[in-house]
């Protein structure tokens, strides 16, 4: 085995039939037969054979050759004359016996491969390189992935962290808005809904509270006219006539439509109000109410004037209708002074049926339009009326129309009137 004297990286040899070193690199110089087979099965290896081609012309060349050698030999008395023709003879015949035959196929002649020429596949170290770069770089991206997800999950955290805050001050009755100074859009969308919650929230409270003080005001004033007069009576400083009697019922009265005014409003917007639906006549239903009203009105000095035919019947609780009615008369009333008028009309648009309330009265305030409905809520204008009211009445029409499928609206300016329109759609 011959060592080529090459650099290391080359690895570069020769072998023969059975793969055996012949000549070799001094990386290869050492390397077992079965060894090198594998790298050559494996592709990691690249052989090369080395053929050699017995064409007639280097036949006979071969063979001229030596027969001239023995030709000169016999001249030159080394081998006697018997030896050197049959010397000759057996040249010729080797020749004629040689495996080296013409092929019957293609006219040339047989070739012999007495080894191989072995030199590294770069291609599969390329490959494996590539391999290696790209299991590299999944590396780098999975750290460099896990640096920025460390980063970004602290600006998320921090975020949280403020909701989480917030959300536990809710819970404790702290209604705290966060301000919203993040990048992120996603962020800044979370806080702003946070935000519209808690003023939500915020609102709900302060209604509640109001509710709570509108409610105790308005069970206040019917009691303390009770607990006077049952004291006067027991103390005997107060006579016990009819009169007095019909007082504390006119209180006990108003008392209890008080009671079932706020459970009335209550049972409607928890939707669990029940409707006795019945064919009514909404005209006819509107011309029965309105004549309840036109002799307070007439002893007020009020105009009313009427402007409606009669109408389809359509299925609602008469009942509840003739509330709705009557809630819009009382509050109107309460606003109107002498000479002012109130005109109730009835018109068909769009398939539906619209009930319209005019007056000509002081008129509500645009920036409190969109309370009129509200619980308690009162418009604190010409309140010397001896007409009075909780403040529900209103409430409960609103939530008679939702119960209905009906819409009522409100319009108004100041020193001009007011106008309520009901909005019933046609079946």
């Amino acid at each position: 085995m011959t060592n080529l004297g090459l650099a290391p990286e080359d690895t570069i040899g020769v072998v023969d039939q059975n793969y055996e070193w012949i000549i070799a690199s001094p990386n290869a110089i050492n390397l077992e037969t079965d060894y090198v087979k594998k790298m050559i099965d494996d592709d990691k290896y690249i052989i090369s054979p080395i053929n050699i081609d017995f064409s007639e012309d280097f036949l006979d060349q071969l063979y001229g050759s030596q027969i001239r050698r023995i030709r000169e030999s016999y001249r030159l008395g080394l081998v006697s004359r018997e030896v050197a023709e049959q010397m000759i003879i057996d040249l010729q015949n080797n020749q004629n016996n040689s495996n080296f035959k013409v092929s019957e196929a293609d006219g040339t002649y047989n070739t012999k491969t007495v080894g191989y020429l072995v030199f590294i596949n770069k291609n599969i170290n390329l490959e494996n390189a590539y391999s290696n770069l790209i299991i590299m770089s999944f590396m780098g991206i999975f750290l460099i992935s896990i640096i920025v997800a460390y980063f970004i999950s602290l600006q998320i955290a921090s975020p949280v962290k403020n909701l989480r805050f917030a959300t536990e001050k809710i819970s404790r009755g702290v209604f705290q808005r966060i301000e919203d100074d993040y990048s992120s859009a996603e962020l800044s969308n979370l806080t702003e809904s946070f935000n519209t919650m808690v003023d939500k929230m915020t609102e709900i409270q302060t209604q509640r509270e109001q509710l709570f003080s509108d409610i105790s005001h308005e069970l206040r004033n019917p009691l303390t006219v009770l607990r006077v007069n049952i004291e006067g009576i027991m103390e005997n400083k107060i006579q016990v006539n009819q009169k007095k009697l019909l007082q504390i019922n006119d209180q006990i009265i108003l008392l209890s439509k008080l009671i079932d005014d706020l459970s009335l409003i209550a049972t409607a917007e928890s939707g669990q109000l029940k409707l006795n639906l019945e064919p009514i006549n909404l005209s006819l239903l509107l011309k029965e109410t309105s004549d309840i009203f036109i002799d307070s009105a007439k002893e007020l000095g009020i105009n009313f004037n009427q402007k409606f035919d009669n109408t389809e019947e359509i299925d609602a609780d008469p009942f509840r209708v003739k509330q709705i009615f009557s809630n819009i008369f009382s509050n109107t009333l309460k606003y109107l002074s002498k000479g002012d008028t109130l005109t109730i009309l009835m018109e068909q648009e769009n398939n539906m049926t619209k009930i319209i309330f005019t007056d000509d009265g002081p008129g509500i305030p645009k920036e409190k339009l969109g309370r009129i409905f509200e619980r308690f809520y009162k418009v604190d204008q010409n309140r010397n009326r001896s007409i009075s009211g909780s403040g529900l009445g209103l409430a409960i029409t609103k939530q008679l129309c939702v119960a209905h499928n009906w819409d009522i609206d409100v319009k108004s300016e100041l020193s001009k009137g007011s106008e309520f329109i009901i909005s019933i759609p046609n079946t």
